[in-house]
């Protein structure tokens, strides 16, 4: 019987199957709202970066986020939900770092940070840490750009984000959490996208929109485990599948099961879509149409952020064209390795092989599984 852990090697790559149905977008003006959004990030960090420590923040391909999600929205709008991206990753950092744990410190974090949202709070009266000062500034800019009710509803979906961050029980219902813990919405309020209350109200909707975030947090899940798995971190859809699930006995039964649930979820999104879409054509709703539009183009260009982003491949990853790729993919801590199928035709120009480099990330992988 073949060794469980040299099953996990080839796990990721089952998730390259997937091919989504929707179209893929991107803003025609996608290059300047990404530097844009990118110096405004190395602003709020105060600090001189060396050039390799600028192009590992810049190949997080942060931006690329919101700008293929649409291709029509007006630059302004965009250049803010791109800053709300970074600003995710600003919320997030203290946490995925183990710098803010769960309890006291935590609730003041997500107190503060709410605070700042809702303008019960001057940066003054706060203590000076990226986080906070990131998030001041981003929020006079989408008080500027949107219409209250959106605005609110932003804030709204950030302070969901938080009650579900300092929860203590993830045993109870983690499809909930993780869902609530998508930070995308806000960036698509940002876009400026037009909706009554009543269209995003409905039961279509709501079941649309849990698709698309389920879709979301499940490919994140995926893409996310080399990194946690090497810092002893199993809150993941893979760890929870092998922890709860009885036929689930190896990583890669989680992930083929994971990817299931992921196509599953893309299916079920498409079909909600699709029955809210001739509903808006027939009564009119020309702006909502265009929100769902928006609201469709999440799904590929989540799907893409992850295959670039060097946020989970390490720096100058074949992936940063945004293309997908059939191979092995090599779970080494540091940096992604692929290994081209001769049998792929799919872009060959984005694929490296150094097989010097590819033994050694095995050979790691697979001694500290064994450990």
């Amino acid at each position: 019987m073949a060794s469980p852990c040299l099953q996990k090697l080839p796990a990721v790559e089952h998730l390259f199957a997937l091919t989504p149905e929707i179209p893929f977008q991107r803003h025609p003006e996608y290059m300047s709202i990404t530097k844009e959004a990118n110096e405004w990030a190395f602003k709020c960090m105060r600090r001189d970066f060396s050039p390799e420590e600028k192009k590992c923040l810049v190949q997080w391909k942060v931006p690329m986020f919101t700008c293929l999600s649409t291709p029509h929205a007006p630059k302004a709008n965009m250049v803010a939900s791109a800053k709300f991206a970074w600003l995710t990753a600003f919320l997030n950092d203290p946490f995925d770092d183990n710098e803010v744990a769960a309890g006291a410190l935590a609730t003041s974090y997500l107190d503060t940070v709410l605070s700042l949202c809702y303008g019960t709070a001057s940066l003054a009266e706060v203590p000076d840490i990226l986080a906070y000062r990131a998030c001041h500034d981003l929020m006079e800019d989408l008080r500027s750009l949107l219409k209250p009710e959106l605005f609110k509803r932003t804030v709204s979906t950030v302070e969901g984000w938080a009650r579900s961050i300092s929860s203590d029980d993830l045993t109870q219902d983690y499809e909930l959490y993780r869902r609530k813990n998508v930070f995308i919405l806000p960036l698509i309020y940002a876009m400026g996208a037009s909706f009554d209350d009543e269209d995003v109200e409905s039961l279509d909707y709501i079941r649309a929109q849990n698709a698309m975030l389920d879709h979301m947090w499940m490919v994140n899940d995926v893409f996310s485990f080399p990194k946690e798995f090497y810092k002893k971190k199993f809150n993941n859809l893979p760890a929870v599948l092998l922890l709860t699930d009885p036929s689930v006995q190896t990583f890669q039964d989680a992930v083929n099961t994971t990817c299931r649930m992921i196509q599953d979820k893309e299916d079920e999104f498409i079909y909600y879509r699709d029955i809210l879409a001739t509903n808006a054509s027939r009564n009119g709703k020309k702006d909502f149409l265009k929100f769902l539009d928006v609201l469709s183009c999440t799904i590929p260009a989540n799907l893409v952020f992850h295959y670039a982003s060097s946020c989970y491949h390490g720096m100058d990853n074949p992936l940063l064209g945004g293309g997908t790729f059939r191979g092995t993919w090599i779970l080494d801590p540091k940096r992604t390795i692929i290994v081209s199928d001769p049998k792929s035709q799919a872009i060959p120009h984005a694929v490296h092989i150094w097989k010097s480099a590819v033994f050694y990330a095995q050979s790691y992988f697979i001694q500290s599984l064994e450990d």
